[in-house]
């Protein structure tokens, strides 16, 4: 029998060789149980795995389209310095290299520290043509921040008597009020959330009051992908629409009245019930609830109801289409050099399009609490606790406002100052 080939990441698989069934022959040469394969590679989130494969396909297909080899020292060198001539941030160019020179070396194909001085000083040199570019074309693009407001906005705009309604309303309270990426409240189950009773000392008075919250239990997160621990989240009930305890005890009830007791809480709707229809999941205990994308797909639709965003005109839609961009490319004759620039082309002016207009996503609940947080001045070590960043993290820096705020500036005119 033929050995079914394991391709490490995109690169091509080894010789086949006779191996029995159910066995296969992993890159390194040896034969393991085709099951064993697979229980390891479950282990990596299928956004990280899919990311890491488009990376190195897009590689491998520089490679076939130059007669290079992937493996030869200065291959990987001169991708980077392309990667630079089409103008791709520097960031990007860092992280598509470190991928590729790691799934090179599970091939055993080491990049030599030379080739990574190399790999080195091109990013830095990319990152100074972008500092230096009039238009901001290597500015990061950002989800835009969902505020207090917006959230509000965006409330208003469903019918939260509705069974839709009122998980929509549970989807987008609990999403910003725990500063959720889009995967996390996703992959909450009905025993993961709480009400609890909390006692604090009113600050004014003095006295003893009692509020009502809600506990978090988040099992798997970004930072924590193989459940090696638990996230508590506390939330205190608000006094306001906004109030994700309100929404959680509405959803709450529309699941005990269809008789779901366990699985997923956050779950599928049609016509006013709950539904198992559509894609089945991957893993089964999910049956019936949703995914990241459809929390993203809430937080984008009621932004766009609440009039947050504008509708974008037919050529915008053709600029942003992938689809177009292929359509367009096949039915000219260029040489590869021609494809190439018309690919940086389209890719700057989409990128130019994006940074100019709002977009609300997964992560502009996550971004807007951690801003809103520090409006309300909250330690910096609160929130990184509370929103589940480690201590100094670089991407909890790229969120909040780094720079000295307005009334906290030595140039504040005297009669503005705030008194200790």
């Amino acid at each position: 029998m033929t050995a079914e080939l394991v391709s490490s990441g995109g690169l091509p698989a080894p010789r086949p060789g006779e191996l029995p069934p159910g066995r296969v022959l992993h890159p390194d040469g040896y034969a393991v149980d085709a099951a064993t394969l697979a229980l390891a590679a479950s282990a990596t989130p299928g956004n990280t795995t899919r990311g890491r494969e488009s990376r190195m396909g897009r590689y491998v297909a520089w490679c076939r389209e130059r007669g290079r080899l992937h493996d030869d020292p200065g291959t990987l060198a001169d991708w980077a310095a392309w990667l630079a001539g089409q103008q791709h941030p520097a960031e990007t160019i860092h992280v598509y290299t470190s991928t590729i020179a790691e799934r090179l070396a599970d091939r055993g194909a080491i990049v030599l520290p030379s080739e990574r001085a190399l790999i080195d000083g091109i990013v830095k040199a990319r990152g100074r043509e972008e500092a230096r570019e009039p238009n901001g074309q290597g500015d990061a693009l950002q989800a835009t921040e969902c505020t207090r407001e917006d959230l509000r906005a965006m409330l208003a705009t469903l019918e939260r008597t509705t069974v839709e309604g009122k998980r929509d309303a549970l989807i987008l309270t609990l999403a910003w009020y725990m500063a959720g990426r889009a995967s996390e409240p996703a992959s909450l189950n009905i025993r993961d959330v709480s009400e609890t009773a909390v006692r604090l000392t009113d600050p004014v008075a003095g006295e003893a009051v009692e509020l009502c919250g809600l506990v978090v239990l988040l099992r798997l997160s970004k930072t924590n992908p193989h459940g090696k621990t638990t996230d508590v989240i506390r939330i205190v009930a608000q006094d306001d629409e906004t109030c994700p305890l309100a929404a959680w005890r509405a959803w709450s009830a529309v699941l005990a009245d269809q008789g779901k007791t366990s699985g997923p809480l956050l779950r599928r709707v049609k016509n006013g019930r709950l539904t198992e229809a559509g894609r089945p999941p991957a893993d089964d205990t999910r049956r019936g609830g949703i995914g990241d994308r459809t929390i993203r797909n809430t937080i984008a639709r009621a932004a766009a109801a609440a009039n947050l965003v504008r509708p974008l005109e037919p050529e915008e839609r053709v600029l942003l289409s992938t689809a177009a961009a292929r359509e367009e490319l096949g039915a000219l004759v260029l040489t590869p050099e021609g494809r190439d620039a018309l690919r940086a082309r389209r890719r700057l002016a989409s990128r130019a399009l994006r940074r100019s207009l709002p977009r609300y996503s997964g992560h502009s609940m996550r971004r807007g609490k951690v801003r809103d947080d520090q409006r309300r001045r909250i330690p910096r070590h609160i929130i990184e606790r509370q929103n589940r960043y480690t201590a100094g993290s670089r991407a909890l820096a790229r969120y909040l406002d780094d720079l000295v705020a307005w009334d906290d500036v030595p140039t504040l005119p005297e009669r503005l100052r705030r008194r200790p």
